[in-house]
């Protein structure tokens, strides 16, 4: 008797988040486990699933069977099949969204939509004879038998110009549309090579000998290669193939992301104070403790502790994950790594071709990568034995996804360590409250960092306020204090960073007679003036106009530029010092690949002067030479109307200050602001985390937010506003009905649950969509949490509203 499978259909409809019984033919016994992606007939037309699970007994009849099995074996581990589980009901989201995480890109088979035609010889003579005279009969029949099974664009191009054919054929049935799945788009890159077929064999003519030569020498190469090496033409490689004595063969041909193909002595020294010392001491004799925080002040050696753990990890024969926040810190990890662990790193993050994903994906897969570097998608590498999982700066908001699965790599990672018996270290200078807290109260092991590697103080910070410069006149985007430090650094051949935490050339653009500001008609938000693009921009989406010379509401050509961006501080520099060799690091100046990794090149060969950027530049960077940093707006993070503004602010202010001073000669850190009393600036300047943790926490308790409650952010959107207003407070009020029922039977207080909301979001309106927002804080077990939700998505009328998109976001980094 044939197994039922139980499969789930790659659909990102909630509908269709449940599992469906298929046959498995007896050809497919062996093939069929668990995991293994599968081509089934579903709704008439063949689509992708998953093997979910098998089953002896179905209660439907007539099942229809599995047509093919597309991974032999299974490319997800049975730890990676309960991960995706996990995070899909943790998370509330599909599970098809979350097994796309897990598969190497473009490796889904591609869908191939083709006409076939759907009659015989006869019935369709029979058919054509309505409308078309016998000699043009003949003439269709030909075109349809060529056409039969081809791809529906070839179809269409060639009835271009016979519409009322096209028309008959499909409504008459006479060729009907079929799917099927053609191979992957990526896959093994292989070349053709050449060879001599044996060393035996002999060739007289002088071209041929050249060729056997140089092949007996060489082994393979190319054919250009070949006809360049032996210098003969593509005819005479054409000939010796024909008669036998030149073979062609394909090897597969791996492809390397930037960065591999610098070739790196390898060094396995490692060089440990005693603080360091004790710290590694305590990780790995904790056996019975899973989780740590490494807190350790910038420039204290947190890499080399994780370095010698990952060594240690890779002695055993395990494999070591090693996240970074962000894609511009992977060529300074990927240099680091390489040159202790040289063939065995992989890297992953989404800046690489999908050929490249590609292949280091399968590097891992078959062991041949032990440690793999990269940015949060690292985590659903196809790990086989993992041992270690290092999250660097483990506070960056960018380890929380915001598409869904709107998941956050802390607590996947957690979920990961718990399946897999592998051992974290969660590192920073700044920790999250989160994490923070969960080391106060036991759930992670402490451990502490307090003095920097090679024993030089934290740089000293001032504090300019810019109220001050103003009622000075100095109207310029640095202060009197800044300019002079820069100049002073330059002149001592030092490098500067500067912190914009802004792109573009100004904000807003603004009628100084009417007071129209132009904004997006997509999005309400003011466009941003770019420089270089010599165009007004949004940055939600991208929408873009040139700048207009009259305002578009008053027709004054009074239209002023306001705010700073990267681009116009680029130009003021350059104004400024005009010597200096000054580079600019931001989204729109590292948008092409590679670019990361070239600006890492300059600035360690000490060809950058000034580096500026966006928040970017404060992340992990270790720059020997930087003696000076500066912080252009420290205040702009306070002004959003969120929670973590304060913590967002700390945080960004002490990482940016830590890249001074870390090489031999002491660093100076100047921040400038319009609220220099604020006490996350002040604590900042003392790089006081603990200060600031204590003064936040106890906030953050008075409030019952996290770490004290659980927030899920539900968020509505669609074209129609009044339709998504509609749908937010019809879920509200479920909610609270709800909410009222679980009251009443558990007799607790309304308040373990609090309802915030609904309300329109903060930005009301992006790419044309409205958007609204409600909040649900919960102060009750997890467990309770998501009784709540399941109930609400239960009753809540869906069809009502099938045209306003809701998304559920758990423990949203931001709630506005």
């Amino acid at each position: 008797m044939n197994k039922i499978a139980q499969v789930l259909i790659a659909s990102h409809t909630q509908q269709l988040d449940r599992l469906f019984d298929y046959l498995t033919p007896a050809e497919f016994g062996e093939t069929a486990k668990i995991g293994a992606r599968v081509i089934v007939p579903f709704q008439n037309q063949l689509s992708i699933g998953y093997i979910w699970s098998f089953t002896d007994y179905s209660e439907f009849k007539n099942l229809k069977s599995i047509v093919q099995i597309v991974d032999d074996p299974p490319l997800i581990s049975n730890i990676q099949f309960q991960l995706a589980e996990w995070i899909s009901e943790y998370y509330y989201c599909c599970r098809t969204d979350v097994l796309k995480l897990f598969f190497p890109p473009g490796s889904n088979p591609v869908k191939v939509i083709s006409y076939r035609v759907n009659l015989s010889s006869e019935d369709l003579t029979d058919r054509l004879k309505r409308i078309l005279e016998p000699a043009k009969i003949k003439e269709i029949i030909a075109l349809l038998n060529e056409l039969d099974g081809e791809p529906v664009k070839q179809w269409n191009r060639k009835f271009a110009n016979l519409p009322e054919v096209w028309d008959f054929l499909i409504k008459q049935r006479i060729i009907v549309k079929t799917v099927k799945y053609a191979s992957p788009k990526t896959k093994a890159k292989v070349i053709p090579m050449l060879c001599w077929v044996s060393a035996e064999t002999e060739e007289n003519r002088a071209t041929g000998q050249r060729v056997r030569k140089v092949l007996l020498q060489e082994k393979m190469l190319t054919r250009s290669q070949l006809c360049a090496a032996a210098e003969v033409s593509s005819s005479v490689i054409d000939r010796l193939i024909k008669e036998g004595k030149v073979i062609g063969i394909k090897v597969a041909e791996e492809r390397k992301p930037i960065g591999f193909s610098e070739v790196i002595p390898l060094s396995d020294s490692c060089r440990f104070n005693s603080e360091q010392a004790k710290v590694f001491e305590k990780f790995f004799t904790n056996d019975a403790t899973r989780l740590f925080l490494l807190h350790g002040v910038t420039g204290s050696g947190k890499t080399e502790v994780y370095l010698k753990a990952a060594a240690e990890v890779l002695a055993k024969g395990k494999q070591a994950l090693y996240l970074v926040p962000e894609i511009a810190l992977t060529p300074q990890t990927l240099e680091r790594t390489r040159l202790r662990f040289g063939e065995q790193v992989a890297l992953l993050h989404s800046n690489m071709s999908d050929g490249e994903r590609y292949d280091q994906w399968f590097n891992i897969k078959n062991g041949k990568a032990k440690l793999v570097l990269g940015a949060r998608s690292a985590l659903f590498a196809p790990f086989e034995d993992l041992g270690l999982i290092i999250v660097d700066e483990e506070h960056e908001s960018s380890y929380k996804q915001e598409e869904t699965p709107r998941y956050h790599s802390r607590t996947v990672v957690e979920k990961l360590a718990e399946l897999s018996g592998a051992k974290v270290i969660f590192g920073s200078a700044t920790p999250s409250l989160e994490s923070f807290y969960a080391a106060q109260n036991q759930k992670y092991c402490y451990l502490s960092l307090k003095e920097r590697f090679n024993q030089q103080p934290l740089p000293p910070v001032s504090i300019v306020d810019m109220r001050e410069e103003l009622r000075k006149g100095n109207k310029n985007i640095l202060s009197e204090a800044l300019f002079e430090a820069v100049n002073l650094a330059l002149t001592e051949k030092e490098q500067v960073i500067l912190l914009l935490n802004r792109r573009g050339y100004s904000t807003f653009i603004l009628c100084r007679d009417c007071g129209y500001t132009l904004t997006c008609p997509e999005c309400d938000v003011s466009l941003t003036y770019h420089l270089s693009e010599k165009v007004l921009r949004c940055h939600y989406c991208d929408y873009r106009q040139p700048i207009p010379n009259l305002c578009p509401k008053c027709k004054s050509s009074r239209i002023r530029y306001f705010g700073h961006g990267t681009q116009r501080l680029e130009e003021e520099l350059a104004k400024c010092y005009p010597q200096a060799k000054i580079v600019r690091m931001d989204l729109d100046s590292t948008s092409r690949k590679g670019t990361h990794h070239r600006i890492y090149q300059e600035l360690t060969s000490g060809e950058v002067d000034i580096l500026l950027g966006t928040q970017m530049v404060a992340k992990g960077l270790d720059l020997p030479r930087v003696t000076l940093v500066g912080v252009i707006s420290a205040d702009s993070t306070l002004n959003i109307p969120d929670f973590r503004a304060a913590e967002r602010t700390f945080q960004l202010l002490t990482q940016v200050a830590g890249r001074a001073g870390r090489g031999e000669k002491n660093g100076r850190v100047i921040f400038q602001t319009y609220n220099p009393d604020h006490y996350s600036l002040q604590l900042a300047k003392e790089h006081d985390y603990l200060g600031f943790y204590q003064a936040e926490i106890e906030r953050r308790r008075d409030l019952q937010y996290p770490p004290f409650a659980e927030f899920v952010k539900i968020a509505f959107t669609g074209l129609n506003s009044e339709k998504v207003r509609q749908a937010a407070e019809t879920l509200a009020q479920v909610c609270r009905e709800l909410i009222s029922e679980s009251t009443k039977q558990t007799k607790k207080t309304y308040l373990d649950f609090e309802l915030m909301g609904p309300a329109p979001a903060l930005i009301p309106k992006i790419e044309s969509k409205f958007r609204w927002q409600l909040l649900i804080k919960s102060k009750q077990p997890a467990g309770n949490l998501n009784n709540l939700m399941r109930n609400l998505w239960e009753q809540f009328p869906f069809r009502k509203f099938n045209d306003v998109k809701i998304i559920k976001d758990r423990n949203p980094y931001s709630i506005v």
